[in-house]
């Protein structure tokens, strides 16, 4: 069964924010993808989360001057944060831009795109940085491609090349560079399978291979890979499955020669309770090889409930075991985007906060209790908020 992410929901302004653009602010920042439709109007908004209370301030507002669509699938990865704080980029899904703002004062310096790469099938699409700035790359749902492009002074870009891996066209989106930015991987949900590309000389994307979910049993009924994260030493990418009939993560492996070895690893929460695993966030143990994995469970609008559910997660041997029931969370639409955390210890004994991107324009934070569980907080609504979807934290601390 060829299936595609849950639903066109929210348009994905993509925002990659520079490390020290809040230089002056206190930290931690979220910074969101506004998403608003109107013609010109869209925006990216930056908040301070306290986390002694997981209040929201905030600080300041972006404007692009592009529109965004107003939909697009749950787990593209909108927003992403630089360490070198030069560069903020703000992608409008609806006018088929990527804007640039440079430090200090956060000035937009240029436009960068081509029609249709994120408006033509109303999916959106994802940007993210390499971890040096230098690079970006771009999922195109609305052309079936991806793109890279260099970064140069004030943050302009400069259009590199186009690719469409070798699995065949698709709505390539989440994508993302490797933590030491040396390839890039993008799932392909249409074909149940992902695709990785080394970073070569040129600069140029190199397609390496393949990996398909197809051939695994437990994913007789679709495993569809989404929202993605990886190990700290990159050895390990984990996605989501954009599956509301069935609540799963599914991993690979990365090495020289590419991807290998999907595994398809089962969550025991029912799908009358919380469904739609779109999105998986690894805490600071986790990243590290052994702790706690947070899946964002985007729901599917009424009837198909929203939630989160952790797992313990191990490197080696690779092991994804349920922790705890899971939490419930309500919103008006069911929807759920991306979530992220701060200081997530992830060892099982509880520490950190969450935050969680609830369509079309909340953020709910909450902390993170001992036993997998976390205790939902404060709901802020972003004012400038027209289908938000994506959030991003800076500093990345996890």
């Amino acid at each position: 069964m060829v299936w595609k992410f849950p639903i066109v929901l929210a348009l994905v302004v993509m925002v990659v924010l520079s490390a020290t653009s809040f230089a002056a602010v206190p930290t931690p920042v979220v910074l969101t993808n506004d998403d608003n439709p109107t013609a010109g109007a869209n925006s990216a908004t930056a908040f301070h989360l306290v986390t002694s209370t997981g209040a929201l301030t905030l600080i300041k507002r972006l404007k692009t001057g592009g529109t965004g669509l107003g939909g697009g699938f749950f787990a593209n990865s909108g927003t992403s944060i630089q360490s070198n704080g030069n560069c903020v980029f703000v992608a409008n899904t609806g006018s088929d831009k990527i804007t640039s703002f440079a430090a200090p004062s956060y000035a937009k310096t240029g436009n960068a795109g081509f029609p249709g790469m994120f408006s033509a099938n109303l999916a959106g699409g994802s940007i993210a940085l390499s971890p040096n700035g230098q690079l970006l790359v771009s999922g195109n749902s609305g052309t079936e491609n991806i793109s890279l492009w260099s970064v140069g002074a004030k943050c302009l870009l400069t259009h590199v090349a186009d690719y469409v891996p070798s699995m065949g066209a698709d709505v390539f989106s989440p994508i993302a560079f490797t933590p030491d930015g040396t390839a890039v991987v993008v799932p392909a949900p249409d074909f149940e399978g992902a695709e990785i590309f080394d970073v070569v000389a040129g600069p140029a994307l190199e397609d390496i291979n393949s990996v398909n979910w197809t051939t695994v049993a437990s994913c007789a009924d679709g495993c569809y890979p989404t929202g993605m994260d990886f190990t700290n030493d990159g050895t390990v990418v984990l996605f989501g499955n954009a599956n509301d009939q069935m609540s799963s993560v599914l991993s690979a492996n990365i090495g020289p020669a590419g991807l290998s070895n999907p595994q398809n690893w089962p969550l025991s929460v029912s799908t009358s309770v919380m469904c739609n695993p779109n999105v998986p966030w690894l805490s600071q143990a986790g990243a590290a090889g052994q702790g706690e994995l947070y899946i964002g469970m985007s729901g599917f609008g009424p009837g198909f409930p929203s939630g989160e559910v952790t797992a313990t997660f191990v490197e080696s041997p690779l092991s994804i075991t349920q922790e705890g029931a899971g939490t419930a969370i309500s919103t008006p639409d069911d929807i759920l985007g991306t979530i992220r955390t701060v200081g997530a210890t992830g060892t099982g004994t509880g520490g950190g906060t969450m935050v969680i991107a609830e369509f079309p324009n909340q953020i709910q934070t909450a902390t993170i209790a001992a036993g997998g569980a976390i205790t939902p907080g404060p709901i802020t609504t972003d004012p400038n908020g027209g289908g938000l979807l994506s959030v991003s934290v800076y500093p990345n601390t996890r």
